[in-house]
């Protein structure tokens, strides 16, 4: 504690250390310091000091001049702060300054202090310690306070008060001097106060009583006289009742004029003695109140904070979870958030936060860094591992697991219970997002509850944000706690609370407001900053960007200039990085954002330097206000400013340390790319985007991509070509084989045309990577990249580029008329790379294999391909899962249900590894054709559901004919096939769905529609392709060709009877048809052989029994009935 004293009784004077008197500048810096003087530890706003110096016609420099005196102050009162510390004398908070002295420090609060407590020992007739206080009260009195700001009007009530309790304070003097017998010496000294103030009745009073016990009861009555004639001749009025009672007690020589004898054994202890001006920290205080719950603050949140509290009782019991805290923008979530801390913190429960930064500079997974750094040694491994500090991995998708296992350990680690604040989560980055979705399917088990606020708008990643709040509300343990506005009630409330009651205030406010918190509270400062609170009717701004922005226009033209270039940082503002952006040293840009923390733009980031906008709509505001010129030099500054700091700035900061600086360089250096940051904005997107796949944030890496081609534009087609294959790799890693093959198409083009023979290779070869299905939609055979792999393979290549050629073109040649070649080819692949002895080229050359060979009579060789994939030592677990779904199909087909199983529940458990929506999507597809076998056809409703929000999040080519597929095959079993007819036939007629359309043709049938049918067969025609679907399509067309006589039965018998044993299955799954012997017998009675249908009616049945399908065994069992009749 300082030992400053402030003087404000006679001449305003502070003395420093030394004792010396402190010069304090010019009449209205004095002025300043003299307002905050007389409220000690207390906040004074910003625009009652400007009211207080300029009256009603502040200038326009006003804040600019206040904010100047007070800077000078700080150096008068503290000479020797250094650089960069922080003000401990004269403090900036919200919504002004606060002069952090003790009360004791400042002569007025030690007077009034002295004088109250000497009247409550006159109370107690504790004389001698009145005379002790009231004499120590007089010491401090110099003269008239507060005299040279007399003209101000802060000063007059002030001036007019202490004169008054000075009066008093004497008056208090004399009667304890009366009490103690002291009545002779205290009359002439009376005799002159009632000259000096006549009408003090009390003084009369005293100067009667002393006369009287003094034994002058003649001069006693002569007093009365006077004092009565002075009165009715001056004011015409009589004296008072306690004059009239005093008379009256004279004249009786009543025994109640006698002294009192003073107590001696007081029921309470003396107070303490009072202090000396220079032991401030002495001043004598009663107790300080309880301070009131923080949630006392709030208003129209009970139910809210009681739900909180409950679920803070519940995850200290061991059951977390997530606590959504939805509403539209300043309705005060945060604010809620902030609370539930706090009573987590009283609770004993750990709280950490993590804060979303609502602009794209942040790097991946930023708010579980902050929440985990926050948790010290407990969290330091996960937060390594989210920073990517281990590198890339050789399994994405595995190594994704290893690290939300991580992070999950160290929240949940040793049982404390854990609050994980994120706050703004519209605003996080994917893979925050994504790990988020893992998290909630084991908080409910954990003692941790995850706290989200979240607005209800598309935020930075909205099909993310949208997946994953959809994903969130099926976890037990997630709840939703929507903030809804206040109600106009409830903003009477509010304003009550801010000492205001006019009710049609109230209604202007919440007719304007529409009761959001935010833009009430901004809305009321901004009037009263502008004296309209008694008139807010009266040009209230419309919407809260204009309450903002003329708040923010009220600030110094300095103060506004630096703010708009903060608002490039986002809504943390670094200190080192605005002081390095604008060339301002720090003390001056500290000194020129005061005004904007008194007024509550900003806030002080606690422990440093930094600061932060009050809220994102300021900064949105502000930011929203810039030209896109100024915003792209301001975003360049930022650049290279960042580049500029050697050393890490604070951890909670994006950008702050390390790797994390990359993303945020390659975001200011893009917006600023048209005026000079376009190369360093693709160096840092490139360098970024590489970082961002090691941490497996691949949706991250996919925009920095993006971000790093923008900038580079067409300038440098080589280094444009690179790009854009690193880009095809990582969307490839995301599922979206769209825009991964638009990616790498251009590449190839463009390394054609430079001439770059290996850009080329890697280019092609990303098609031929580990993937599900084939790349191109069905039936489609590119030339161009056909020729362009026979063209590489022509030319010299290494053992292991070969490999991969060889197996891209062999899928490439897969739906076309070379199909056999191709699978020849991919042969001669998996031969290379068995004999260099490469497992990851053995797994792409193998799953190329499987696609390349997918026809009936291949069947045994790709399930020895998807064992030999098994075999591979450290299998990765998304090569696994393909294996084992490929397999899973050549065990339905052949009837070996148990081995199926058990691949479905080792695939099962793998995905909780890979979280891939495109390999979910696989193990559901084949799940599909499993339920559909055993006719559960109201989990095969269920399962199509879920397909479409896992199919969803890939763009790979297949959802138009499974969906209807399925549904199909549900709703032909539960003979609702007329409510579909028309979704089959529409999805049918679209190109590229070619294996739906006999399925269409038999809808048509089903519903007795002959002429449809025959009208869809004469449009599509009745082929039945070379490729994987061909099998199921035949088994289809034969349930057609039953009814139509067309295709030709003889034809599909031969095609399917080597495979009658089979069952029959849509490609990896989708829909199972029982065995293929139904179908052939079918065939037989069209080709009129009753006998031979006969046998394989008798067969499917056989093997419909065996396999325990109920369904199926029923159509068998009516199919045999048929025959046999």
């Amino acid at each position: 504690m300082n030992s400053l004293s402030f003087r404000l009784l006679g001449p305003f004077e502070v003395t420093g250390d030394d004792g010396r008197v402190l010069d304090l500048g010019p009449r209205k810096q004095r002025a300043v310091l003299a307002v905050l003087a007389l409220e000690p530890g207390r906040i004074v706003s910003l625009d009652r000091l400007i009211d207080e110096l300029w009256a009603d016609e502040p200038p326009s420099s006003a804040t600019a001049t206040l904010q100047s005196y007070v800077s000078n102050l700080r150096k008068v009162l503290e000479p020797g702060r250094r650089p960069r510390t922080p003000p401990a004398v004269l403090l900036t908070r919200e919504p002004g300054y606060l002069l952090s002295v003790a009360p004791g420090q400042v002569d007025l609060v030690r007077f009034v202090s002295c004088v109250e407590d000497g009247r409550g020992a006159l109370a107690r007739r504790e004389y001698a310690a009145v005379l002790k206080l009231i004499d120590r009260a007089l010491e401090a009195w110099r003269g008239e306070p507060l005299a040279e700001f007399a003209a101000y009007e802060f000063a007059q009530p002030v001036i007019a008060r202490l004169s008054e309790l000075r009066a008093v304070a004497v008056e208090d003097r004399f009667e304890a001097r009366l009490a103690m017998g002291d009545g002779p010496s205290c009359v002439a000294d009376l005799e002159r106060l009632v000259e000096a103030y006549p009408y003090r009745e009390r003084l009369w009073s005293l100067l009667v009583l002393a006369l009287y016990r003094s034994g002058r009861q003649t001069d006693a009555l002569g007093a009365l006289r006077r004092v009565r004639a002075l009165l009715a001749e001056e004011m015409g009025l009589q004296p008072g009742p306690e004059l009239r009672r005093l008379e009256q007690a004279v004249l009786e020589q009543s025994p109640a004029l006698d002294a009192p004898a003073p107590l001696e054994a007081p029921a309470v202890a003396r107070p303490a003695a009072a202090p000396q001006v220079d032991a401030p920290e002495e001043t004598p205080s009663l107790p300080a109140a309880a301070p009131p719950p923080p949630s006392a603050a709030l208003v129209a949140r009970e139910n809210e904070l009681a739900r909180l509290g409950e679920r803070l009782g519940a995850v200290r019991r061991g059951r977390g979870g997530v606590l959504l805290v939805t509403g539209e923008p300043g309705i005060g979530k945060t604010r809620l958030a902030q609370i539930a801390a706090e009573e987590a913190e009283a609770r004993g429960v750990t709280v950490v936060w993590g804060r979303c930064v609502e602009a794209e500079a942040a790097p991946p997974f930023w708010p579980w860094l902050q929440a985990l750094r926050e948790l010290g040694e407990r969290g330091r491994a996960a937060a390594r591992l989210l920073a990517g500090e281990g590198g890339a991995a050789a399994d994405p998708e595995a190594a994704l697991f290893e690290l939300y296992e991580g992070v999950l350990a160290a929240l949940a680690r040793s049982g404390t219970p854990t609050l994980v604040v994120l706050d703004d989560l519209h605003a996080a980055d994917a893979a925050s997002l994504r790990l988020l979705a893992f998290l909630a399917a084991e908080l409910h088990r954990r003692p941790v509850l995850v706290l989200a606020t979240v607005r209800p708008e598309p935020g930075r990643e909205p099909e993310r944000l949208r997946d994953t709040l959809a994903a969130l509300t099926r976890e037990p343990g997630t709840e939703r706690l929507a903030l809804a506005p206040f109600t106009a009630e409830e903003v009477g409330a509010f304003l009550r609370r801010h000492h205001l009651t006019d009710p049609a205030l109230a209604e202007v406010l919440y007719l304007r407001t529409g009761g959001n918190p935010f833009y009430l509270g901004e809305l009321l400062r901004l009037l009263g900053s502008e004296h309209r609170l008694d008139a807010a009717s009266l040009g209230v701004p419309e919407g809260v960007m204009e309450v903002i922005g003329r708040r923010v226009a009220r600030l110094p033209d300095p103060t506004r200039d630096l703010l708009r270039r903060a608002a490039v940082l986002g809504r943390d503002v670094s200190l080192d990085v605005l002081e390095a952006s604008t060339g301002i040293p720090a003390e001056e840009v500290m000194s020129l954002l005061e005004p904007a923390v008194a007024v509550g733009i900003l806030a002080e980031a606690p422990g440093g330097f930094d600061y932060r906008f009050s809220h994102a709509l300021v900064r949105d505001a502000l930011y929203a206000g810039l030209g896109r010129l100024e915003k792209a030099r301001f975003h360049l500054s930022v650049a290279e400013a960042l580049e500029s700091l050697p050393a890490p700035l604070p951890a909670s900061l994006p950008g702050g340390d390390g790797a994390a600086r990359l993303p945020v360089l390659a975001h200011h250096f893009a917006v600023a790319a048209r005026v000079g940051g376009a190369g360093k904005a693709v160096d840092y997107a490139a360098r970024a985007a590489r970082q961002a796949t090691a941490q497996r944030a691949y949706d991250e890496a996919v925009e920095l991509w993006d971000k790093a081609l923008l900038a580079l534009g067409t300038r440098d087609p080589a280094r444009r070509c690179r790009l854009l294959i690193e880009l095809g790799r990582s969307l490839r890693v995301t599922g979206d084989a769209v825009r991964a093959q638009a990616a790498l198409e251009e590449a190839i083009a463009l390394a054609e045309d430079t001439g770059d023979r290996v850009a080329l290779v890697e280019a092609v070869t990303v098609f031929g990577t580990l993937s599900v299905w084939n790349w191109r939609s069905y039936g489609v055979v590119d030339d161009h990249t056909v020729a362009l792999l026979e063209n590489l393979l022509a030319g010299p290549l290494d053992d292991a580029h070969r490999a991969a050629l060889l197996g891209t073109l062999g899928i490439e040649l897969n739906y076309g008329p070379r199909r056999a070649e191709g699978e020849a080819m991919v042969v001669e692949a998996v031969e290379i790379a068995r004999r260099i002895g490469d497992p990851a080229l053995l797994l792409q050359v193998l799953n190329n294999y499987m696609i390349a060979s997918w026809v009936p009579e291949r069947e045994n060789e790709r399930r020895r391909a998807a064992e030999e994939m098994l075999a591979v030592p450290d299998l990765p677990a998304a090569a696994e899962i393909v294996a084992r779904v490929r397999r899973m199909s050549c065990l339905f087909r052949a009837g070996e249900l148990a081995e199926w199983d058990r691949d479905l529940a080792r695939a099962e458990h793998l995905l909780q590894e890979v979280r891939s929506p495109e390999l979910t999507a696989m193990v559901r597809i084949a799940q599909a054709a499993r339920l559909t076998l055993e006719g559960r056809w109201d989990e095969v409703e269920d399962l199509v559901g879920e397909l479409g929000e896992v199919f969803g999040d890939s763009s790979m080519w297949g959802l138009g004919v499974v969906r209807p597929t399925m549904l199909y095959t549900c709703r032909r079993g539960q003979g609702r096939v007329a409510e579909i007819l028309e979704e089959v036939i529409t999805a049918a007629s679209q190109p590229r769905n070619d294996p739906l359309r006999p399925i269409a043709v038999l809808a048509a049938l089903d519903v007795g529609d002959r002429e449809l049918a025959g009208s869809l067969v004469a449009r599509w025609g009745t082929t039945v392709p070379d490729d994987w679907s061909g099998e199921f399509v035949a088994v289809i067309w034969s349930y057609v060709a039953a009814q139509l006589g067309v295709p030709d039965p003889s034809g599909l018998y031969a095609m399917l009877a080597p495979y009658g044993d089979r069952l029959a299955l849509h490609g990896h799954g989708t829909a199972g048809w029982g065995s293929i012997h139904q179908a052939l017998a079918m065939l037989s009675v069209a080709m009129g052989d009753r006998e031979l249908a006969l046998d394989h009616a008798r067969r499917a049945h056989e093997i419909h029994i065996r396999l325990g399908l109920d369904y199926w065994a029923e159509q068998s069992a009516r199919l045999l009935t048929e025959l046999r009749a």
